[in-house]
């Protein structure tokens, strides 16, 4: 038993500091090491400790309350119903006062990462994360599993792909050491896809996809066979077989639909219309594109998404109507209250539109000062490319050549970072 992680984890939960915690029991050194594992303390000085913290340790634990934890952890697992996580998170709060168990305990804490996730709270997630850093080194294997995986979880949701990556990986080295069912290994799988997918490593993403896939099928889980669809179908297109790709995007959409999963199906239109882009076929392109745009139910995201691939399709090929066309109805989506949070898509929307009115000073000012900066910021290192790019091309035509130079570099130097591992 890790006592002193337990120890250690309820103190930093309850705001303590080391001096607070050891005053009137035994000293701030003696209590650091008992914390990090260095030494193991007498059972009285656990029981101060423990009693000061309001716990109970102990390993003995009833089979009942065990088995109605690894309910909460396989809900995790599966379900997407808000209200009821929430409802079993309460339930499990107050479970975890009478768990005794070191082990048990340290596996709440640790998939309370991914419920922080699951209902949309990434501030409260990152919390739990550093709550558990300085007790992360006395982890078993088991919990280094989850911890690498909901920790690849949270960075993957902020769009760290980077450490996404990297912390799937260390959870995927461990699963020959431990007891996994296949629902959890085909769930990393499926993230290990989607991650090879977003560093445009396809060989790696197919290879993923169709290992989770096989065992979805098995169980018939439809929903999650639609997403490995999906990225199948995104694989597919970006190596060019683009009748594979659309076998497959459709094969994502029927089975969305038979599930009802309205944010795949509309997913899959939105991959679709980008593979009748490829395919020069703008007006089917804009036919799937339009079903998300048009249904104001879609969130706004989704929406805007559609509408700046139009706008950057658009342009490109001179249809400066349909891009003006465009460019209002992704301003009519964007007021002050929300500018913020899609500022990505304002700026892009906003750029194409002082272009086509010839407003070269004010799309210098955004470019520069503004829409490079942000993309850099928030290391959306696609974005960055493209937007550099046409910047570029921007200076260039103005026989502007050092600052074209100067975006071209940045083009190269943001395509590194997009396939580097």
């Amino acid at each position: 038993m890790n006592i002193g992680a337990i120890i250690k984890l309820n103190r930093i939960n309850q705001n303590l500091t080391q001096e607070d915690l050891a005053d009137g029991i035994i000293s701030i050194s003696y209590l650091s090491k008992i914390e990090n594992g260095k030494i193991e303390p007498n059972e009285e000085v656990i029981k101060l400790l423990c009693r000061k913290l309001g716990i109970q340790v102990n390993n003995q634990i009833d089979d009942s309350i065990r088995e109605k934890c690894h309910e909460w952890f396989r809900l995790l697992l599966t379900s997407s119903d808000i209200a009821e996580l929430k409802k079993m998170f309460g339930e499990i709060t107050e479970l975890l006062k009478v768990i005794h168990n070191s082990e048990l305990q340290i596996l709440i804490n640790i998939h309370m990462i991914r419920y922080y996730l699951k209902i949309g709270d990434t501030d409260n997630a990152i919390q739990k994360v550093n709550s558990l850093k300085d007790v992360s080194g006395t982890f078993n294997n088991l919990q280094k599993y989850y911890w690498y995986k909901f920790n690849g979880n949270y960075y993957s949701i902020i769009e760290e792909e980077n450490e996404a990556l990297h912390n799937y990986t260390l959870a995927e080295d461990l699963i020959p050491s431990i007891e996994l069912s296949q629902e959890e290994v085909a769930d990393l799988q499926y993230a290990l896809s989607v991650t090879y997918s977003k560093f445009r490593l396809t060989s790696e993403a197919q290879s993923y996809a169709n290992k989770a896939l096989e065992y979805y099928r098995q169980v018939y889980h439809f929903s999650r066979c639609a997403e490995c669809h999906l990225v199948l179908g995104i694989c597919y297109r970006r190596i060019n077989n683009h009748d594979k790709a659309i076998k497959n995007y459709n094969l994502a959409k029927q089975l969305a639909e038979s599930t009802d999963k309205k944010e795949i199906i509309l997913l899959t239109h939105l991959n679709i219309g980008y593979l009748y882009f490829v395919k020069e076929d703008t007006t089917e392109a804009i036919k799937h594109l339009d079903i998300i745009i048009n249904d104001n139910e879609s969130p706004i995201h989704m929406r805007l998404y559609a509408i700046t691939s139009i706008i950057g399709k658009c342009y490109s090929i001179n249809n400066l109507e349909e891009t003006r066309k465009r460019i209002q109805q992704g301003l009519d989506l964007i007021n002050s209250d929300n500018r913020s949070k899609y500022l990505a898509f304002y700026y892009e929307i906003l750029c194409h539109l002082y272009l086509i009115d010839e407003r070269n000073e004010e799309f210098e000012e955004l470019m520069v000062n503004k829409f490079i900066p942000y993309l850099k910021d928030t290391k959306n290192h696609a974005k960055l490319t493209e937007f550099s790019e046409m910047l570029g091309n921007y200076f260039w035509k103005k026989h502007k050549y050092k600052n074209a130079a100067t975006y071209y570099n940045l083009v190269n130097n943001s395509y590194k970072k997009i396939i580097q591992i």
